[in-house]
């Protein structure tokens, strides 16, 4: 009798401090972020398409296969009973667990023309996704995480924090010229060449900061230059400036990660 004492204590502070409801909001969130932009997300046709003003190449979203992917084996490893009280998931699971959903919750978002609540989902998806991807990074940089863990978790991390980033910038300069507030033309592009330059210092910060070594950090890293070769690749004969902004981007990313290593 005495024996199941300590189990059925642990059950109860684990419903307590949200660890049970955590587990079981990030696998819901990661099915809704395949499930949802899958079958409801926006169908565009012709006219209604959203203005292109840095839009990556159409093969660059395919990374959302792997994202998708390691989503949700990260699911399934944090669900796992000796997860379900590790400090690092209770840090980095409700971030990554509202990233998912923030992305699930886009794509009926935009295809009943919510712009603005889409590009909210949108902020929302790449703030917290960097914010489970930074406490993982951190807990890798002080070897707090198994081969395993490591395995699990962080690819999802940096993958779905540097796209949810520059979908944000993507998806904002579309917004920004479909709203009226930046006029189409030179200073449309002004405002893609901007954004372009902020998700490169973005880039850059991860790449010479201390934590850089780490898969999470070189997932992000590689995920945000996939996302700008997809520019580079898509604007190549549509703008130059964007183009051209793009390839900086990556070579301001490229030169902090070496100049660091």
């Amino acid at each position: 009798m005495t024996a199941s004492c300590p189990s059925s204590a642990g059950r109860m502070w684990a419903a307590a401090s949200g660890d049970s409801s955590r587990q079981v909001f990030t696998c819901v969130a990661a099915a809704a972020q395949v499930l949802l932009p899958t079958f409801y997300g926006p169908r565009f046709r012709g006219g209604d398409a959203p203005p292109d003003v840095i839009q990556p190449a159409p093969y660059a979203f395919a990374v959302w296969f792997p994202i998708f992917a390691s989503s949700i084996a990260y699911a399934a490893h944090q669900a796992r009973g000796p997860a379900r009280t590790r400090e690092v998931w209770r840090s980095a699971g409700w971030p990554l667990a509202g990233a998912f959903a923030a992305a699930g919750l886009w794509a009926p978002l935009a295809r009943s023309g919510r712009v603005w609540s889409a590009q909210a989902a949108l902020m929302a998806l790449a703030v917290l996704a960097d914010s489970g991807r930074r406490r993982i990074a951190r807990a890798e940089a002080e070897g707090g995480l198994s081969a395993a863990e490591v395995a699990a978790a962080a690819p999802a991390a940096g993958m779905l924090a540097a796209w949810g980033q520059a979908a944000c910038g993507v998806n904002l300069a579309a917004v920004l010229v479909a709203e009226e507030i930046v006029p189409a033309g030179p200073k449309a592009a002004v405002a893609g060449v901007s954004l372009l330059s902020v998700l490169g210092a973005l880039g850059a910060r991860v790449a010479a900061g201390p934590e850089r070594a780490s898969v999470s950090s070189r997932s992000y890293a590689g995920t945000l230059l996939w996302a700008f070769a997809g520019v580079m690749l898509g604007q190549r004969r549509r703008s130059t400036s964007a183009a051209a902004a793009a390839a900086g981007a990556a070579v301001v990313l490229l030169a902090a990660w070496i100049r660091k290593r």
